[in-house]
């Protein structure tokens, strides 16, 4: 059966440079992501899994921009929003340095 967190159970985290991520997109692309993060913690895991990172998820925000969220336990961490290719390219990394900053296995 699957473990279904529900939003109030959620502590949301976020990367040291998600915030500069979030500030090369536009006021609109912003808006989008607002509206889709709410969905996301919602229903965390209801899209696919990352090849490379256990428990990453991604979450198309645009045709070309993706947000990368990890979960760890109850915490939902926001690694990444970005075009495709960056997003997918910087997860990894970010993830490795949240997990080595904060002892997570």
């Amino acid at each position: 059966m699957m473990n279904i967190l529900k939003e109030e159970e959620l502590e949301v985290k976020f990367h040291d440079n998600f915030f500069k991520d979030l500030d090369k997109l536009s006021s609109k692309d912003i808006g989008i992501f607002e509206k889709k993060r709410e969905k996301i913690l919602e229903s965390p895991k209801r899209h696919k899994h990352l090849v490379g990172g256990s428990h990453c998820f991604r979450e198309p925000i645009t045709k070309g921009i993706r947000v990368v969220y990890f979960i760890h336990g109850n915490v939902l961490w926001f690694l990444t929003i970005g075009s495709h290719d960056k997003a997918y390219s910087d997860f990894r990394k970010r993830l490795c340095e949240i997990r080595i900053k904060y002892g997570l296995s």
